[in-house]
């Protein structure tokens, strides 16, 4: 793993954090969050216009001094239910509210640097989209509310789906929330363009020492799955496959070549993507001084009460 994936990983989680605090901080304690909440909180420094942009973009902030202004596209709204934003306005008002709140993001506007229509929901390879999308899903999704009804154990796209339902956000962000707040190795993953577009590992995942692939869709059922998302199929559909078509083990490559994984595969037609959600058993990829480590803790805890 480089150096500058582990940075950007920290930069998505410190994201999600500060996210967080923003919620908190609001006094909300309860899901769904509207991201307009926060909007009225700042509307002494932000103003919002919402319409249909069509395809030019999802969400864009500009800097107007002494204010800023925050366009979000409603053209997914038609989607929704009467008299509600869809998800993914939703998404795309907290992805903007990432560029004001974000130190970095914030000072470039404010400094002069040129607004962008930002495309949301994880299309973007760029970093700052990526850090943007991550505040998002937290600011939606914080972990003092998502985590008692995501951290339940192995995930599936049935139990991601009822707490879409409940945080009023799309399946893609909640799922990726999801994997952000178990304590299991899993992943997510995204294809696109007939190709791994970005996978998003679990801190469980990680410990095992188990890097993101991306490029070729190495799993031979998953490209097969692909190749008929083109051709119109959106049936969802759950099969095993191979730890090491996903992941780069390095040093435990060996240990870990014969490791199996489930791969639930769900089809998201309005974003072009197949999500891909990858689920293992947690001992079959944990090291064994990990494993031991943990036992030793765990038995220390309930010795004395840690």
């Amino acid at each position: 793993m480089t150096t500058n994936w582990k940075q950007e990983r920290v930069r998505r989680e410190a994201a999600s954090d500060f996210a967080e605090d923003i919620v908190k901080g609001l006094g909300i304690t309860a899901p769904p969050v509207s991201p307009f909440q926060i909007l009225q909180s700042e509307k002494k420094r932000i103003s919002a216009f919402g319409d249909d942009f069509g395809d030019a973009f999802d969400g864009r902030l500009e800097y107007q001094r002494p204010r800023f202004l925050l366009f979000f596209n409603t053209k997914y709204d038609v989607r929704s239910r009467k008299g509600e934003h869809h998800p993914r306005v939703n998404f795309s008002v907290s992805h903007e509210l990432a560029h004001y709140y974000l130190i970095a993001h914030h000072n470039y506007l404010e400094q002069g640097g040129r607004p962008h229509g930002s495309k949301t929901e994880f299309v973007s390879d760029n970093n700052s989209e990526r850090e943007a999308d991550a505040f998002a899903a937290g600011l939606l999704m914080p972990r003092f509310l998502a985590e008692p009804l995501l951290d339940q154990g192995e995930l599936a796209f049935d139990q991601i789906a009822r707490a879409a339902d409940t945080f009023d956000t799309s399946l893609v962000s909640t799922a990726f929330r999801a994997v952000q707040l178990s304590s299991l190795p899993c992943a997510l993953a995204g294809l696109r363009d007939g190709k791994v577009a970005w996978v998003l590992p679990s801190a469980r995942l990680i410990e095992a020492k188990c890097y993101p692939k991306k490029g070729a869709i190495r799993a031979a059922f998953v490209a097969a799955r692909w190749a008929a998302f083109l051709r119109g199929d959106d049936e969802r559909e759950t099969v095993d496959g191979k730890l090491i078509d996903w992941f780069q083990t390095y040093d435990r490559e060996e240990d870990l070549a014969a490791v199996e994984v489930t791969q639930a595969i769900l089809p998201v037609r309005s974003m072009n993507t197949v999500l891909v959600l990858l689920t293992m058993d947690e001992e079959d990829v944990m090291p064994e001084e990990q494993d031991e480590e943990d036992e030793f803790d765990r038995d220390h805890r309930e010795k004395f009460g840690w």
